[in-house]
């Protein structure tokens, strides 16, 4: 069973990549063992020197909620389409986190879009995007 990570933030093209896996899944009839992977940005070195413990606390929350909401997109869509899946939520730099993510879980692809929600749209690829490629060690599809 091939391990697939999804990197999706809810944007146009992350929905594409995921859709894409689904088809995949469907038409090559490959039972595949599909991760979610959501990274909200956290900047934790300009919080300190400005905010309170307790507003930082308010803006991680606010973060992973929104995360758990688009996560609930993703799992829905595949939970349609029968595929055994698991959605993570994480903060961070994207590119570092999803190389993190492979490693862990031991996945064998990456599947993403071309540009997320934070890409200027003129760019050819996104710059989160560029530094996956760069940053993992197995394939990545690029979805447009």
């Amino acid at each position: 069973m091939r391990k697939v990570l999804v990197a999706f933030d809810g944007s146009d093209n992350s929905k594409r990549a995921l859709q894409y896996v689904v088809d995949f899944a469907r038409e090559y009839s490959a039972e595949l063992d599909v991760h979610v992977l959501n990274v909200q940005y956290y900047e934790g070195g300009m919080y300190g020197e400005y905010f309170t413990a307790n507003i930082i606390e308010n803006l991680n929350s606010g973060l992973l909620a929104k995360a758990k909401g688009v996560l609930q997109e993703a799992s829905d869509v595949l939970a349609a389409a029968s595929i055994k899946h698991e959605t993570h939520a994480v903060f961070g730099n994207v590119a570092e986190q999803v190389s993190d993510t492979v490693k862990r879980l031991g996945c064998d692809t990456v599947v993403m879009g071309t540009r997320g929600l934070g890409s200027f749209s003129g760019m050819l690829l996104g710059s989160a995007t560029t530094r996956v490629i760069h940053e993992v060690s197995v394939p990545v599809i690029l979805i447009k």
